[in-house]
């Protein structure tokens, strides 16, 4: 009977302790997220978070060409400017990525009773900050905190070079020729154009992406041009505003690489190399610290790979 009663104690001991002490390796619920715009897509996708990734917008596939193999299967949610609230309903997930500019879609979603997570992306400080926040969702802090801090310090190593430049040329960012569409104050691309050491001519202009007259760009007559890359072969240069222009007349201009290589499009890591691109463009006389310095970020991210 002693024994009999000491076990039964021993039982209920145990049964108390596992009902009031959980077990250490308890293991959370797996994250589920909806991103509704490509650069959060490639955000998760750089953070090691594919796999928290249940449902994607109708522009990941077409933006994100290289990232395909990690986006095959993925539901699709919506597209940039719209919603799928069948689908969003059946995902059932955690949390729902957009950016800023997607506020109505956010505003409709929350309605519905989605938990939404806008990312801003107005200048390149946003970039860290948003890897912080899309590893906190995902549960992979560790690799977006490494990210984040690889950014940083490779925009203060960029500064310090362009602290040598002798001058800041003037920039002119063109989005699309005809109408002439370029890229304001509260774009992410100003401050590009900033960390690149240049001058944005519309940087005097609210919004992101302002018409410009082809009087005033001939009046701020750029040290340097950069177009959309569909203007490639065009008879552009032969016509009125673009003739009149000086680096037209020097050959300082520049055409962004197709698309799918374009390393500005979106606020993401790429932005980095993107950077080095348009710094050289900017800087041809800092190519040595330049080269340099792109070299030194492959080796920090080489160092860091991402989960998989």
């Amino acid at each position: 009977m002693k024994n009999a009663a000491s076990c039964g104690v021993t039982a209920l001991l145990v049964l108390i302790f596992s009902v009031s002490a959980p077990a250490a390796n308890t293991l959370k619920k797996a994250p589920a997220i909806v991103s509704l715009a490509p650069s959060n897509t490639e955000l998760l996708i750089d953070s090691g978070a594919e796999k928290a990734i249940v449902g994607v917008c109708s522009n990941c596939a077409t933006h994100l060409p290289n990232r395909g193999a990690l986006l095959k299967g993925k539901p699709v949610a919506g597209s940039f400017v719209s919603a799928n609230l069948e689908r969003l309903t059946q995902l059932k997930p955690d949390a729902v990525l957009v950016v800023n500019g997607q506020e109505a879609i956010a505003s409709m979603l929350r309605k519905h009773g989605f938990k939404v997570v806008i990312l801003s992306n107005n200048k390149l400080a946003d970039i860290p900050a948003n890897l912080t926040t899309v590893g906190s969702l995902s549960q992979t802090e560790g690799r977006a905190l490494q990210l984040s801090a690889t950014f940083k310090q490779a925009l203060t190593d960029l500064n310090a070079i362009m602290g040598g430049a002798k001058s800041r040329p003037k920039v002119f960012y063109c989005i699309w020729p005809q109408p002439l569409l370029t890229i304001g104050k509260t774009s992410f691309l100003n401050d590009v154009i900033t960390a690149c050491g240049g001058k944005n001519i519309a940087d005097n202009l609210q919004q992101p992406y302002p018409h410009y007259s082809a009087e005033r760009l001939i009046m701020a007559d750029p040290d340097v041009i950069v177009l959309p890359y569909e203007a490639k072969g065009t008879e552009l240069f032969k016509r009125f505003p673009w003739n009149k222009l000086r680096a037209v007349k020097e050959k300082r201009l520049f055409y962004l690489p197709a698309p799918k290589d374009d390393l500005l499009a979106r606020p993401t890591m790429n932005v980095l190399q993107g950077l080095f691109w348009l710094s050289q463009k900017i800087h041809p006389e800092l190519a040595g610290p330049l080269e340099k310095w792109r070299n030194q970020l492959a080796d920090s991210r080489l160092s860091n790979p991402p989960s998989r």
